[in-house]
């Protein structure tokens, strides 16, 4: 038996990183898994078939919004694990909150990262609380600490945007104060909302630099976002890095930033907190879940506020050491992997646990939802019905004309042709 991991694994996102992490976790757990891209299936017939052909009995999608169009009518029980934008920003959508709604009913269990996602979710739906879980994400790094900051930087120095407008990045040395923007680019995480204040900072302070790390999710915006940089100082666009190289550049970073308008929960604030570098972040919901200000990161609620309070955290070495340290504490406390781990595997236990049998035929799916019984003949209204299927009978059937014939094999007695239904 096999479970599949469905999201939109757009290349270095974070909802790639959630689900590869996931399957990892399931498989150690015991649990064979695989992962799939939405895009990898342009129908409902085409998910239906790989289900088949690959033995899938359970599924576990990640936003309810993206995985929706594929699971709502699916044959294969599934759970859904809410992103952050499929509730903070699908759900002004009517269409798109009315395919959410069928697929939330539908699901077998949903996991939240967050008791404020959670209650946004209840909000939205009162009727899923007895199948709703929190689990916040887990955190794993990969960080080395022997490079330095030019070594990253080289690979990337021939590419459209590896230096800055202003040539700052061609002497980098020890006082350079790095602060490290990790997004992909595309609206809903806002990568110019600092851009200008930045720059204006590094035309009195050349020291700073910003620089951007992410994939291109959205043509026309990152486009825009290219066009901007191009005319702002002291700002440099990477292109996403592997994991590795990624967590490296944090550790040579004064902070991690985010500036997003929403987040479901930031997998790179998580990280930068676990390896011990301060964060600052845009006072939303999704980043006041897991950030107290001055405790364990900074909060800001404007462009200049964040100049503030970068510049406070460069001049308060006191203030640095604490907040890091009380991140890590944090993160440790509430962001196992091991405990996300277990929960996943218990909540796909218990899926496969309660599972009736599924019986292929055709390249379709026939889920027995409680008993199969079956009738030589149709029956009249008020007829009653034939011999159960029990679990140890084999089913193969046939839909071409139409109707739904099957051959029924019980260990000792062969029956074919038969009318079946399904209660």
């Amino acid at each position: 038996m096999t479970t599949l991991l469905l999201a939109y694994c757009f290349p270095c996102s974070g909802n790639l990183v959630t689900a590869e992490r996931i399957r990892t976790f399931l498989e150690s757990g015991g649990h064979r898994s695989i992962r799939k891209c939405v895009s990898d299936f342009d129908s409902c017939k085409e998910l239906w078939e790989f289900l088949s052909n690959n033995d899938i009995r359970c599924i576990m999608g990640i936003n309810a919004y993206r995985t929706g169009h594929l699971l709502r009518d699916c044959p294969v029980p599934f759970g859904l694990v809410f992103g952050g934008t499929d509730l903070n920003e699908s759900t002004v959508i009517p269409e798109r909150m009315e395919l959410m709604a069928a697929t939330v009913n539908n699901a077998r269990f949903l996991v939240c990262f967050s008791k404020e996602i959670k209650q946004q979710a209840l909000n939205l739906w009162p009727h899923i609380v007895d199948k709703i879980h929190i689990q916040p994400q887990g955190v794993c790094t990969y960080a080395s600490s022997s490079s330095h900051l030019r070594d990253i930087l080289t690979a990337y120095r021939a590419a459209e945007f590896g230096s800055c407008s202003c040539g700052c990045t061609e002497d980098l040395n020890e006082s350079t104060k790095v602060f490290l923007l990790v997004c992909g680019l595309r609206p809903v995480k806002d990568p110019m909302y600092l851009l200008h204040v930045f720059s204006e900072w590094h035309r009195h302070d050349s020291r700073v630099l910003l620089i951007v790390v992410g994939p291109e999710m959205n043509e026309d915006y990152a486009r825009k976002v290219k066009d901007e940089i191009y005319r702002c100082v002291g700002i440099l666009l990477l292109p996403p890095l592997p994991q590795a190289e990624l967590h490296t550049l944090m550790l040579l970073s004064c902070a991690v930033v985010n500036s997003s308008i929403s987040e479901g929960m930031s997998g790179a604030i998580l990280e930068a907190m676990c390896l011990g570098v301060p964060v600052l972040a845009r006072n939303i919901a999704g980043n006041a879940a897991i950030i107290t200000h001055k405790e364990t990161g900074l909060l800001f609620n404007s462009p200049e506020e964040f100049v503030s309070e970068a510049k406070c955290l460069l001049g308060d070495e006191h203030l640095r050491k604490t907040i890091t340290a009380k991140a890590q504490d944090y993160v440790n406390l509430h962001h196992s992997g091991e405990t996300e781990k277990q929960t996943y595997c218990r909540l796909i236990s218990k899926v496969l646990i309660s599972l009736p049998l599924v019986y292929q035929y055709s390249g379709y799916l026939i889920q027995q939802l409680s008993t199969v019984t079956f009738l030589s003949t149709a029956p009249s209204e008020g007829e009653g019905w034939g011999t159960e299927i029990t679990d140890d009978t084999f089913v193969s059937a046939d839909t071409s004309d139409g109707l739904s014939h099957i051959k029924v094999m019980f260990p000792t007695l062969y029956l074919t042709e038969l009318l079946f239904v399904v209660d």
